[in-house]
């Protein structure tokens, strides 16, 4: 496997071309994709519209809020807090058997605040309901499982906590050379355009649809999910995702996705 991206590309600008990588053979069943819902909070009933399309991941942009968690996209004003607009509705649904079974709760830190670090630790301690993990062994399986992105040494921080931690992290990079997946480290978050040129319309061209297997499976062999952020909101691509094995597939249209998947 050549480590170096090839010259032209580092030149030009281009995505690097990923190695080929084939399904990973794990014994395990198809690769399941969810439908994520990218900054929830944004929709008029935060998590309640994602939930009414029978979504399984949404996304919350978290800041320190004085004394309390808010969230929003740039800070104050806020559209509430963490707790109410996701933590407690998200228990009691998960009380009620109503959630979506696996469901996933993406806390993107805007801020690596130690003390927005410390409520993140305190806040979720208090939900039985999320997953846990430890450091050594499996997870304690949840009904919600909560991945921290964003703010890469808050994120850092928070899963060298001691365990069990109610969360654990993704990385806004990947490589094929990255460690396997750990009790701290379980997902990508990744910038679609930095690895892909199709704009989403049209039949996507069988090379980019090879560039995006090889993304999926690399992160698959490593024991890693795969988020695409910025990715084109079209119905070819959400077909041509969920073919590659994406494992969450999502955007702002909540309609056009779950539409794509009845199909």
């Amino acid at each position: 496997m050549n480590r170096a991206l090839p010259l032209v590309l580092l030149l030009c600008g281009c995505p690097p071309v990923l190695p080929d990588v084939p399904v990973p053979d794990s014994g395990r069943p198809a690769t399941l994709s969810f439908k994520h819902a990218h900054n929830d909070y944004e929709h008029p009933r935060p998590l309640l519209d994602a939930l009414d399309q029978n979504f399984e991941s949404v996304e919350a942009d978290v800041w320190l809020d004085g004394n309390d968690i808010g969230v929003s996209h740039n800070g104050a004003p806020f559209k509430g807090s963490l707790k109410a607009l996701y933590l407690d509705p998200l228990a009691a649904k998960a009380r009620m058997g109503t959630l979506p079974r696996p469901f996933f709760l993406w806390l993107d830190l805007k801020q690596g605040d130690p003390k927005l670090l410390d409520l993140i630790a305190t806040q979720l301690a208090e939900y039985p309901v999320l997953t846990r993990f430890m450091d050594d062994g499996p997870a304690q399986s949840g009904q919600v499982t909560v991945i921290l992105t964003g703010d890469d040494a808050g994120k850092k921080a928070l899963v060298a906590r001691a365990a069990p931690r109610p969360y654990a992290r993704d990385s806004n990079s990947y490589s094929p050379m990255d460690p396997p997946s750990d009790n701290k480290w379980g997902a990508y978050a990744l910038n679609y355009y930095a690895f892909m040129q199709w704009n989403g319309e049209g039949t996507i061209p069988p090379t980019q649809q090879k560039q995006l297997e090889n993304l999926v499976n690399g992160a698959h062999q490593l024991g890693r999910q795969v988020r695409l952020y910025g990715s084109p909101e079209t119905p070819a691509y959400w077909k041509a995702a969920k073919a590659a094995g994406v494992d969450f597939v999502g955007g702002d249209d909540l309609a056009g996705i779950a539409a794509a998947f009845a199909k």
